[in-house]
């Protein structure tokens, strides 16, 4: 019964944690009103997350069960391109949505503050984890470039997909879905544009004509 009600007290301060920060900031937003929101006192939102970073950090994870789900519904021999696509919509459907989209850039800076640590514990990111294990099957069938190990290009990815959407967020110039599938194209084909022919001269052109 204790834990059951531990947890109940967590889930309120969690969603009120998440209203008051996308209210108010995250930055700016008091432990007090968090608190009152929840009908808690301060100091146990302090025993269920010690810093606002723990409530991002829950929040992220929260994102990510849906795509987790799809990823597992997925067969084991789909290419790599249509796991890359179960990534963009899953991650699009989430983070468009303006309550979610207000904490997007936060988020991106905990986990740039967490890199130390994801370093060192892959399988802590449930998302981090199923990635890098597809990346390594498409490594293995020659999907991937050997140059750098799978598990390098899945962090690379996943950190391109989260930059990308931080902007996206301040400059929503095209529709998300449309942003992040960008990013997979450039992750699979490069940035470089497509090599032409060069132009043939007009001059050149005409002489032919006239021979």
């Amino acid at each position: 019964m204790r834990d059951k009600q531990r947890e109940e007290t967590r889930r309120r301060l969690y969603h009120a944690a998440v209203e008051v920060f996308a209210r108010d900031g995250v930055d700016s937003c008091r432990i007090e009103d968090i608190a009152q929101k929840a009908e808690v006192s301060r100091a146990a939102f302090y025993f269920h997350f010690p810093t606002k970073d723990d409530v991002l950090i829950d929040f992220l994870h929260e994102s990510e069960v849906p795509m987790i789900e799809a990823f597992h519904a997925l067969p084991v021999t789909a290419s790599l391109e249509e796991f890359l696509e179960v990534v963009v919509k899953s991650m699009s459907a989430f983070w468009q949505e303006e309550a979610h989209k207000v904490l997007l850039i936060d988020v991106f800076a905990v986990q740039l503050r967490r890199l130390r640590v994801l370093a060192h514990d892959r399988d802590a990111e449930p998302v981090r984890a199923v990635v890098s294990q597809r990346f390594h099957e498409a490594a293995a069938r020659g999907q991937l470039s050997p140059m750098i190990p799978p598990e390098i290009l899945a962090d690379f990815f996943l950190l391109n997909c989260l930059a990308a959407m931080a902007s996206w967020c301040v400059q929503p110039v095209l529709p998300l879905e449309d942003t992040l599938r960008g990013v997979t194209m450039l992750f699979l084909h490069g940035a470089h544009a497509p090599t032409l022919p060069p132009e043939v001269p007009a001059a050149a052109t005409a002489k032919g004509k006239r021979s």
